[in-house]
């Protein structure tokens, strides 16, 4: 009973957020799709597509080079695709079981610490934007300065996470230190928690690494950033940095929120939040957020459409099923010592 409330949460969050956005205004927003320029779609597409090529680069980076770029790439939108359309982020484990099958193989538990390294520089990236986002803002100086502390940290985090990679056995010694003298601190194995997190980063220990994920991670997030900023062309005369920035965080930010595969319903609802926050439109109850409901449903429709199309293509390249894909990551999420002995 439990399982089938926890599934059926997902589809209830989205058709309220649908339902709060739309509600019986669905005619607004086809006015505003009959109204737009689809000619900006193209140069937004293909945006998206250079940031995946990007973060194909980052990805092999932090593979060592030991994936070539095409692997990397199809490998790579393939687990795009199956996020978007399975739960429970199937995409991770289908890229850590794909690479052991290349010629020259790669241990799953290897590929797994490079997605795990991903998620930290883009939460990172997601975090500076924040800080970005309200300096570029009309709001108080007092947020403004916040927003440059977030910014500093953000940016300070990258060079700390390299750091802790090159250099493990100071931050051992600081837990250890720290347990010795807060007698309660043991209970929750702090020491065991910082071995794992920092074997996950190992990578990054490498200067030539950190610099190459830092750099390439920095070039998909300003390909994004492009990508949200001609897209807003497509219903509005004179789009903003700070609303471009401020839909890109709210937008990415959602997909934590849970809901059904595709993430329908938050995503746009984020969108919506982002332009309005960006100043773009004056409210987000229906009819006034048509033209924002209408560019978050497009940019919903492009992006799964380049994913699934990607992903499609990465599966044929690969040689791969969806079929044999859930089944070897059925495997992973049940038996977790198979990522050891993998590596």
């Amino acid at each position: 009973m439990k399982r089938w409330l926890t599934l059926l949460i997902g589809p209830m969050i989205s058709v309220v957020i649908i339902y709060v956005l739309i509600g019986d205004d669905i005619d607004a927003v086809h006015v505003e799709l009959m109204r737009a320029r689809y000619i900006y779609l193209l140069p937004t597409a293909l945006l998206l597509i250079f940031s995946l090529m990007t973060r194909a680069m980052r990805w092999r980076v932090l593979l060592d080079e030991r994936i070539s770029w095409w692997h990397a790439f199809h490998i790579l939108n393939v687990g795009y695709f199956l996020s978007g359309v399975l739960p429970l982020r199937v995409g991770d484990l289908a890229r850590a079981w794909m690479v052991t099958r290349l010629d020259t193989p790669i241990p799953a538990f290897k590929a797994i610490s490079t997605i795990i390294i991903e998620r930290l520089l883009d939460v990172l990236a997601l975090v500076a934007m924040i800080g970005l986002m309200l300096v570029l803002l009309d709001v108080p100086s007092q947020l403004t300065t916040l927003g440059v502390i977030v910014g500093v940290a953000a940016l300070s985090g990258g060079l700390l996470l390299a750091w802790a990679a090159m250099r493990p056995e100071w931050l051992l010694k600081a837990v250890a230190w720290l347990e010795g003298r807060f007698m309660r601190l043991k209970s929750f194995d702090l020491e065991t928690r910082l071995v794992h997190f920092l074997d996950g980063i190992k990578p990054m220990g490498n200067p030539a690494i950190a610099f190459g994920a830092l750099f390439w991670s920095g070039m998909s997030w300003l390909l994004s950033l492009a990508a949200g900023y001609v897209l807003l062309f497509f219903l509005f005369d004179e789009p903003t940095f700070a609303a471009t920035v401020s839909l890109i965080v709210l937008a990415t930010s959602s997909v934590a929120l849970p809901a059904v595969p595709g993430n329908l319903g938050p995503f746009e609802g984020a969108v919506v939040g982002g332009l309005l926050i960006g100043g773009m439109i004056n409210s987000a109850t229906p009819p006034e957020n048509a033209p924002a409901v209408a560019t978050g449903v497009v940019l919903h429709a492009l992006t799964l459409g380049i994913y699934t199309t990607l992903g499609i293509i990465g599966l044929m390249v690969e040689h791969a099923s969806v079929k044999q894909i859930t089944s070897a990551t059925r495997d992973f999420s049940s038996e977790p010592a198979m990522l050891e002995s993998a590596s």
